[in-house]
């Protein structure tokens, strides 16, 4: 994505967590202040605008995403323009910490932000009586979900943390990672395996959860003082993945926040097969970019054009879909093939040579879901992902 000349310029993100001591004085954050792109802070917890205390959780979590310093910590949107807002009281467990998530939602929503980057959850208050069982994670019933479903309504592009509980009784994702119309974000290792820690789904009203997952399991992150150290934690995959989606919405800035998630699930690593371990899987910059891009692909390194498929609209919800031909897929006669998410062949057709580089198809009634789509002409055989909604 960085190769490709997207690092987030013209983005707002706004991250909500528990303060953000040392951000001022972190080398690798300095450009922040350098090129004025440390837009506002909010501290809903004690008042005013002092964010630059209390735990240093959000100065790791912001580092994933806005360290700059070449040669020693990149993040994932460096040049991206970020709002800080605490929100958490790590001295206690109480429901005002969602009513602060609340508010700062609403002052996001104000200030015209893109993205809400949140590595925060709701399960359990020192009042056991507020306390949320699995059957509250429903995506209408935490205070933090709803804030979170308003939010993604009113168009900002919600991604949350989908928690740490995977290897502790509870074990589901926490509040509000079960909104919908967010992405949630549960953890791999370096190798793309689902770290032990990052919580389940489903959501109790059955909906796949994570909807995607990033690094979180020995991730490089940033302390207070500045130094670089490998953490664990859901909290570092959501900021990590908020970076990468912030890149991709800047490349591709006529997307809704929703269609930026249906794009961004369509492509990712288990698209065609997603569970509730890790959602729809990894996503993948050039794979997004290229299915709402056929025309001018991109390969692996972001720079030159790709001999691939391109397919659009995507999500289709008609069935309908224009296959962008490369160029050895031209001039011969083509065989399509739609294949489901479980492998099975879903219809075949044949189609004549194309004459230039497009092919509309009308498929009809497709079930809802991951598909792929499989060209071939001769010897020579392309496929693409795409998703029935």
């Amino acid at each position: 994505m960085h190769d490709a000349g997207f690092r987030g310029e013209g983005m707002q993100i706004a991250v909500f967590d528990a303060g953000f001591p040392g951000v001022d004085k972190i080398s690798a954050l300095q450009p922040l202040f350098q090129d004025k792109r440390l837009a506002g802070t909010r501290n809903f917890v004690d008042g005013g605008t002092s964010v630059y205390i209390r735990n240093g959780h959000g100065t790791n979590c912001l580092s994933t995403m806005a360290g700059n310093q070449p040669g020693f910590y990149i993040g994932s949107a460096p040049k991206a323009t970020f709002h800080l807002c605490i929100t958490e009281d790590t001295n206690s467990e109480h429901p005002i910490e969602e009513a602060n998530w609340l508010a700062a939602a609403e002052y996001a929503d104000s200030v015209g932000v893109d993205i809400i980057s949140s590595s925060l959850g709701y399960t359990t208050f020192d009042r056991p009586s507020k306390s949320y069982t699995y059957a509250d994670m429903n995506g209408r019933t935490a205070i933090s979900t709803r804030a979170a479903t308003m939010a993604a309504r009113v168009g900002i592009l919600v991604v949350n943390a989908a928690g740490n509980e995977g290897d502790d009784p509870w074990r589901y994702i926490s509040a509000p990672a079960d909104a919908d119309s967010i992405i949630s974000v549960g953890a791999v290792d370096s190798l793309g395996n689902r770290a032990n820690f990052s919580s389940f789904g489903p959501t109790v009203d059955g909906r796949i959860k994570p909807t995607l997952s990033a690094m979180g399991q020995a991730a490089a992150v940033l302390s207070p003082n500045g130094s670089a150290f490998r953490g664990n934690g859901t909290s570092y995959a959501c900021p990590v993945l908020a970076g990468m989606a912030a890149g991709f919405w800047q490349a591709n800035p006529t997307l809704t926040a929703q269609q930026v998630i249906a794009a961004l699930r369509a492509t990712a690593s288990q698209s065609a097969a997603p569970n509730n371990n890790l959602g729809y899987g990894i996503p993948n910059f050039v794979t997004a970019h290229n299915a709402i891009n056929p025309a001018k692909p991109l390969q692996p390194n972001g720079r030159q054009p790709a001999d691939g498929l391109g397919l659009y609209p995507n999500p289709t919800g008609d069935g309908a879909l224009t296959l962008a031909l490369p160029e050895a897929l031209r001039g011969q006669p083509l065989r399509v093939r739609i294949i489901d998410g479980r492998g099975a062949l879903v219809t075949q057709l044949q189609l004549p040579a194309a004459t230039g580089s497009e092919v509309a198809l009308r498929l009809g009634h497709l079930a809802k879901g991951a598909y792929t789509c499989e060209v071939s002409a001769g010897n020579t055989r392309r496929s693409a992902r795409f998703v029935q909604e």
